[in-house]
C-alpha cells in the first residue's frame, strides 16, 4: 500500500512539474515570423537574381533578426507564365514578383513611355525619370493594388540576329524580330520589320529554329539567357530604341499586413536606390556580354555610326505624336509626362 501511495505521489509531482513547465513556456512570447514569397521568370543564375534579389532577401532576414523572411521562387516554380506575374501579385497569389511591365503592355501605357526612341541618354537617367513620374502620381493607376519596391530601366536595347547582320536600318526591312513590348514593336514596324511578341524565355528556341530572324533586346540576355549560342551578329545602335522596364512589386494587402517596424524595413531596403543598383547591374552585365561576343571569332559586333543613328531617329520621330494621341484617347496627359523628360511635342 505504501508503495502505491509513493507511486501516486510521484505521478502527482511529475504532473505538477509538467504543468509548471508548460505554464512557464506559455509565458515566453513565441517568435513571430512572417514569410514573404517572391515569384519570377528568371532562373537562379540571372544577374538580377544574384545581385539584387538574393541580397535583398538576406538583408531582410538579417535586419529583422529572422522575424521576416523572403523566399525566392525562380523559373516560374509556382506556376503560370511570365506575363501572368503582375496579376499574381495583384491577386495576392504571391506576395512579390520580379517582372517586366512590357509583358502586359496594355496595362502599363504610361510606364511604356521609357521605350520612346531617344528619350534619354542611358539607363540611370531613364530610371530617375520613372521615379519622378512615380513620385508625382503619373504611374499610380498602372500599379493599382501594388506597392512598387523597385522600378528601373535596362541597358540600351540592341538587335541581334542569327543569319543576316544589321549594318543599317535598311537591313531590318523584311526581318522578323522579337519585340519585348508594344512600344518597341512600333519601332520595328517603322523601320520595315515585322515584330513578334514573346517572353525572353521563348526566344532561344525560336531563334535557334529560324522561326524569327533576330530580336530587339537588351544585351544582358546574351549571357543570362545563353543567346550567344544561337545569335551570330550583334548590332549596337546607341541610345535610340528606348529601354525595357523591370519592376519588383508587392501585393498591397501583404505589405499592409506587416507590422510598422517591418514595413519601415521594407521601405528602407527598396525604392529608388535599389532601382539604380539594379540598373547598374544591367549596365555592367551588358558590357560583360558584349565583350564576351567580341572575343568570339565566330561572332560579329556592329556599331552604328552617329549618322545612321540620326537617320533612324528621324524615321522614328512620328512615334512621339502617335504616343501622345494614344495617351489622350485613354484620358492620359502624355504631354505633361514628356515635359518631365524635357521634351515638348507640337
Amino acid at each position: 500500500m505504501n508503495n502505491t501511495y509513493r507511486l501516486q505521489g510521484a505521478l502527482r509531482a511529475t504532473a505538477a512539474g509538467l504543468a509548471l513547465g508548460v505554464g512557464l513556456l506559455s509565458a515566453i512570447p513565441a517568435l513571430a515570423q512572417t514569410e514573404l514569397r517572391l515569384h519570377t521568370f528568371v532562373g537562379p543564375g540571372h544577374i538580377i537574381y544574384t545581385k539584387i534579389l538574393e541580397p535583398l532577401a538576406a538583408e531582410i532576414e538579417a535586419e529583422s533578426n529572422g522575424e521576416l523572411t523572403l523566399t525566392l521562387y525562380p523559373s516560374m516554380q509556382l506556376g503560370g507564365g511570365a506575363p501572368e506575374l503582375i496579376r499574381q501579385a495583384q491577386e495576392g497569389t504571391v506576395d512579390m514578383v520580379f517582372s517586366l511591365p512590357g509583358y502586359t503592355s496594355p496595362q502599363f501605357p504610361r510606364t511604356q513611355m521609357i521605350e520612346l526612341p531617344g528619350l534619354s541618354n542611358d539607363g540611370i537617367e531613364s530610371t530617375t525619370l520613372m521615379w519622378d513620374l512615380l513620385d508625382n502620381g503619373y504611374l499610380d493607376p498602372e500599379f493599382d493594388g501594388l506597392k512598387v519596391l523597385a522600378l528601373w530601366a535596362a541597358d540600351d536595347a540592341g538587335i541581334y540576329t542569327r543569319d543576316k547582320p544589321v549594318r543599317s536600318m535598311d537591313d531590318i526591312a523584311g526581318m522578323i524580330l522579337r519585340s519585348p513590348s508594344a512600344a518597341q514593336a512600333g519601332q520595328i514596324e517603322k523601320m520595315g520589320g515585322t515584330p513578334v511578341a514573346m517572353p525572353i524565355t521563348e526566344l532561344y528556341p525560336q531563334l535557334e529554329r529560324g522561326v524569327i530572324d533576330g530580336a530587339m533586346v537588351p544585351f544582358t540576355t546574351i549571357l543570362d539567357f545563353r543567346m550567344h549560342e544561337v545569335a551570330n551578329y550583334y548590332t549596337i545602335p546607341g541610345p535610340i530604341f528606348g529601354r525595357s522596364q523591370f519592376t519588383v512589386v508587392m501585393n498591397e494587402a501583404s505589405y499592409n499586413s506587416l507590422s510598422e517596424e517591418h514595413q519601415a524595413l521594407i521601405d528602407r531596403l527598396t525604392g529608388i536606390e535599389l532601382s539604380r543598383k539594379a540598373t547598374q547591374a544591367y549596365l555592367d552585365r551588358a558590357d560583360e556580354s558584349v565583350e564576351f561576343v567580341r572575343n568570339d571569332p565566330g561572332k560579329e559586333v556592329i556599331e552604328l555610326s552617329a549618322e545612321e543613328q540620326a537617320r533612324i531617329l528621324e524615321t522614328l520621330a512620328p512615334i512621339y505624336e502617335q504616343w501622345v494621341a494614344e495617351m489622350a484617347a485613354q484620358g492620359i496627359d502624355g504631354e505633361a509626362m514628356l515635359r518631365m523628360a524635357g521634351i515638348a511635342v507640337r
